[in-house]
């Protein structure tokens, strides 16, 4: 900011740099191919001016405003919140700025804050998780919004994603649990409205198959009572499978479908006087930090979250700079340590 208080011109920091105010247009806007000496002058006076663009002229004359919606389930998550950080740090560095918005798993909220992020003129919305509502998305592609699913995609439309490869890691898990001796196996998950869901369901499915496992329908627990960010729900819904079941009626290992309900299983266990591993075997999803900390250390899957941020970034990019994607599928890793 200029030392008077006034607002900072564009004419200032092309002086500062020694350029002209078209490359310091073009330096902000990503319009033209810059030399990386320059571009490191002229981002050196923007920071040393504070100088602050007009968004609403900039939209005005180009039709795009730079900024982007980022819709996620829950702010509280740390998985998504990484995912956020880094995708926010990466479209920061591009001269964007991000809008981030929770919808908290709940469908009618989705509708409601994409409506808002197509009124505050976004160039495009990125989506993680989320449901498989291509109404909602259609209003997008009309607005002329761009739209990357992340997490998720929706079948039969051709909405560019980036999603885990959840059917193979599945085949891993399983393969593994095989090799500990667990000569039954389940699946606890909230209700497998979301793609990614579906497909661990399926790969667990598939697995079960591969290695000589019979598929038990007893063995799948399923439930809107159960949430993918709630230790809680994990706690009670397994308190209430040890009040209903016998220990031998229940599957010896359990496939969460996230490290939280995990976490929520363990001490459900531990306090009924359980041993994990020993009476149970339980594996995560996610990774989260507090996966290494718990008691006993949880085996989980790793979701490289810094990659998928950074991926999501340069998909979306990409989409508004030139229009055209492909679709990417990130790789998981098996994290075993001590539940199972």
């Amino acid at each position: 900011m200029a030392k008077t208080g006034r607002r900072t011109t564009i004419k200032e920091v092309a002086e500062r740099a020694g350029v002209t105010i078209g490359t310091v247009s073009h330096v902000i806007n990503g319009t033209a191919p810059i030399s990386p000496e320059t571009t490191q002058r002229v981002r050196e006076a923007v920071r040393e001016l504070d100088y602050k663009p007009n968004p609403m002229a900039r939209y005005m004359r180009s039709k795009k405003s730079r900024m982007i919606g980022l819709m996620i389930p829950n702010l509280n998550n740390s998985f998504h919140s990484q995912v956020a950080s880094t995708f926010m740090e990466s479209a920061d560095a591009d001269g964007y700025t991000v809008l981030i918005l929770g919808y908290e798993y709940s469908t009618e909220r989705e509708k409601k804050e994409l409506e808002s992020l197509v009124q505050n003129n976004v160039d495009a919305v990125v989506v993680v998780n989320g449901h498989d509502d291509e109404a909602a998305i259609g209003m997008l592609g009309r607005q002329g919004v761009s739209v990357i699913l992340a997490d998720r995609r929706i079948e039969g439309c051709h909405i560019p994603y980036i999603q885990y490869d959840n059917r193979r890691i599945m085949n891993q898990v399983v393969s593994m649990l095989k090799e500990k001796g667990y000569r039954s196996i389940g699946f606890i998950s909230e209700k497998l409205d979301l793609t990614n869901l579906q497909d661990r369901f399926e790969g667990y499915k598939e697995a079960l198959d591969t290695y000589g496992y019979e598929f038990r329908q007893e063995h799948v627990f399923i439930s809107e009572k159960l949430c993918l960010d709630n230790m809680r729900a994990g706690y009670q819904f397994t308190i209430d499978l040890l009040r209903n079941y016998k220990k031998e009626e229940l599957p010896e290992a359990f496939l969460a479908s996230s490290d939280l309900l995990a976490i929520g299983m363990l001490r459900a266990f531990s306090e009924a006087g359980y041993q994990v591993p020993g009476d149970f075997g339980v594996v995560g999803y996610d990774n989260l930090p507090i996966a290494g900390f718990v008691q006993p250390r949880l085996t989980t899957v790793n979701q490289d979250r810094e990659l998928l941020g950074k991926e999501l970034w340069r998909m979306t990019r990409a989409k508004i700079e030139d229009g055209t994607v492909v679709n990417v599928t990130l790789q998981q890793e098996l994290i075993i340590r001590e539940s199972c």
